[in-house]
Order: structure tokens, then sequence, then C-alpha cells
């Protein structure tokens, strides 16, 4: 089969009528069965795609392969960032269903506040999802769970809401104890689709990092759960070196492409940190000729929204909306971990600005015939450039 063959076969549009400025250029065909409804049987024995730099090197390999692909000297940048088990269910007094998914503290700003004591109330500002919309004053409950506070809804607009409820211990065992994790809306329909709950025990482990560590996100940075102790370990033997920034991924890593031109699209912000140690590690690295490579998009959206400060990679804590998308270089990143993405979506078109269009193109097509697992849930790509 030609490059031109497996084009046609998973593309809508040809790649010589392709405008990789516009959304259209990035709608891909996948069968709804390669959508990985479960994780791997273990975390490091998904497959993974290895990119090399050019289009004659792309190599199919195993995660726990990865210690084979990375070199002495090379940095890998992971995002700390922990779930939060923020998708609350509750009803109104008249018995209908509300899905509130839990944003931040409406009090607070700071990832440290999660495990600060509420003293009496918590406020908690909420995206909310019912067949009719959610009023101040309702008050929501859920008698189907033992010891569920009454929550009051302090205000709601357009989907959005502060919800006010008594309680002293921290948010985030107010989480933990009425909270489920939220998973991804294409997971929970391919169980849906199966016959299978929307929520398993081992979600709770599973759609969470090993190295997870500062709460608030409400969606896992998914390259990373590949990671194990014992792969860590094997890298930190080989002299791959770690560090760590912190994005706390918001609900807008799920939102569509609306405008046709990429350019238009507003680009959701998100908050991130990053610590003292991290420019010096990245100073190191550039010392020794190694490579700087992002552990998924998230982490590559901060190095790279910092290294356009005029300052960068001072400690602090900053707000990103960046697009990378083609024709917006990257100046931090020589390397990238991430998993397979939806067609049409922010994170295919920065898979592109990585790469190279047409080479994203080449990868999707050869994972797609290679019956890779695509999605939160399924297998990785290591992408390198020269």
């Amino acid at each position: 089969m030609t490059k031109t063959e497996i084009y046609s076969d998973i593309w809508t549009i040809a790649p010589t009528e392709a405008d990789p400025s516009t959304v259209d250029a990035y709608d891909y065909a996948l069968d709804e069965r390669r959508i990985a409804a479960e994780p791997a049987d273990r975390r490091d024995g998904s497959r993974l795609l290895v990119y090399g730099g050019d289009e004659e090197s792309i190599y199919h390999r195993r995660f726990d392969d990865l210690v084979d692909a990375l070199e002495t000297g090379d940095l890998l940048v992971f995002n700390d960032t922990r779930v939060i088990p923020a998708r609350l269910e509750a009803y109104k007094e008249t018995g209908g269903r509300v899905e509130c998914l839990v944003l931040s503290m409406a009090d607070s700003e700071t990832p440290e506040d999660w495990n600060q004591d509420a003293e009496g109330t918590l406020r908690l500002e909420c995206m909310t999802r019912s067949s009719r919309p959610v009023r101040a004053g309702m008050v929501l409950e859920n008698p189907e769970a033992a010891d569920f506070p009454s929550m009051k809804v302090e205000s709601a607009d357009s989907g959005r809401a502060v919800i006010r409820v008594d309680w002293s211990a921290t948010p985030l065992q107010f989480l933990e104890r009425f909270g489920l994790i939220p998973l991804p809306p294409y997971i929970v329909r391919r169980r849906a689709e199966q016959g299978q709950p929307e929520v398993a025990p081992r979600d709770l482990e599973r759609y969470q990092t090993v190295y997870a560590s500062t709460p608030g996100a409400v969606a896992a940075p998914t390259a990373g759960l590949h990671f194990t102790d014992r792969l860590l370990e094997q890298l930190d033997a080989q002299g791959v070196h770690r560090a760590t920034i912190t994005l706390t991924v918001g609900p807008g890593t799920f939102q569509p492409v609306r405008s046709r031109r990429l350019a238009e699209h507003e680009m959701h912000g998100e908050d991130y940190f990053v610590p003292e140690e991290l420019a010096d590690a990245i100073a190191a690295c550039r010392a020794r000729n190694g490579r700087v490579i992002a552990v998924g998009t998230t982490s590559a959206r901060a190095l790279e929204a910092e290294g356009r400060r005029s300052h960068p990679f001072q400690p602090g804590r900053r707000r990103t909306n960046i697009f990378l998308r083609p024709g917006v270089p990257f100046e931090v990143c020589d390397g990238l971990i991430t998993n397979f993405h939806l067609p049409r979506s922010t994170l295919l078109a920065l898979v592109a600005a990585f790469v190279g269009y047409d080479t994203m193109r080449d990868i999707y097509s050869q994972a797609v015939h290679r019956d890779y697992r695509f999605y939160s849930y399924g297998d990785a790509s290591l992408l390198l450039r020269r």
C-alpha cells in the first residue's frame, strides 16, 4: 500500500488539497472500536509508536521499550497534576438529575487549598448538566449516597454554577467521599455501548499517574499514565533525567474547534506552576547536549508558554491560552510523548505543529492500520525532532 493510498483510506481530505490552517484538514475516520474504553492490563504494556525525526524512522514498540528509545542525558518533563474526583451526581427537589463537574474552589485559586480545612462552609464552582437549567436557590441532594450533604445553588448561569455545602474537612476529602473520577465522555460512551458501568473501581488508580501530587485537574495528563515506578527507575539508571511542571488540566481540553480556521479558535486558558528546579534542569540538559522531552501535550503547552516569556522559567504560577498549531514554532521541546488524539482537535494540530502536517498524517495512518488503541486509555507515541 502506498502512502497516498494510506492517506486516502482514513483522511477526509487528500494531502494535496488539505490546508493545515483549517480544522477540516484534521478530520479522519476512526472506528469507535479503536477507542480504548479500558486501560491496558499493565501501564507500560501499551504499544508505543516511535518517530525518530524523519519519515523513514517510524518504529513500533512497547511502552517499556522507552528505555531503548531515549538517550543518556535526555530530560523528561512530567506534569505532576493530580486528578480530583470532580464529578458529583445529585437530584433536584423535583427528582431531576443534575451532574456537577467541580472546576475549582470559589474562595481560592491555589491547589494547596484542596488540602486545607473548609472550616464549616465549602463553595465550589461547577459546570452543570441537567434536562432543565439549574437555578439559584435550588437545593441538590443525593439520597442514594449515604450521608450526602445538601448542596445549595448560590448562583447559576449558562451551564455554570456556584454551589455551597456545609463541610468542615478539606475540599479534597469531600470529593474523595462523594465524587467520581471525571472520565472523558468518549470512554463513558464506549462503556455504555458495551453495557459496562461508567466508572469502575480501578479507574481511581489507572486514571492517575504514579507521580501525581498536586490536586486540581479534571482530566488526566494521559501520556503519563503509561509510566510505572519500575520504568522510572530504569530510566534513572540509564541516565535519563527527570523534572516536573504543573499544569492543571481543565475541561477545555475536550473543547471542540468551532471555527473553520484554527487561528480564529479561542483556546481555553489553564493555570500552570513552574518549580524552582526546572530552570536549572533545562540549562543542564542543554549543556550536556541532551533533549528536552515533554511527557504529554499539557507539559508541552506549559513549557512552550513559559519559553516565550521575557524571563522564562522563573518560579511561580502563571496562566496560558497558547495554541500550538502549524505556523507556531516549538522553542523548548525536542521531543514529545503523547497518546493518539481526536479528529478535528487542538491536540492533533499540536502534533502537526511539532512533527509537520504530512508526517502527522503518516503517523496517524500507520496507527490506524496497525490497530493502535486511541485516546486517553489508548497507546502512546514518542515523537522526536532532528
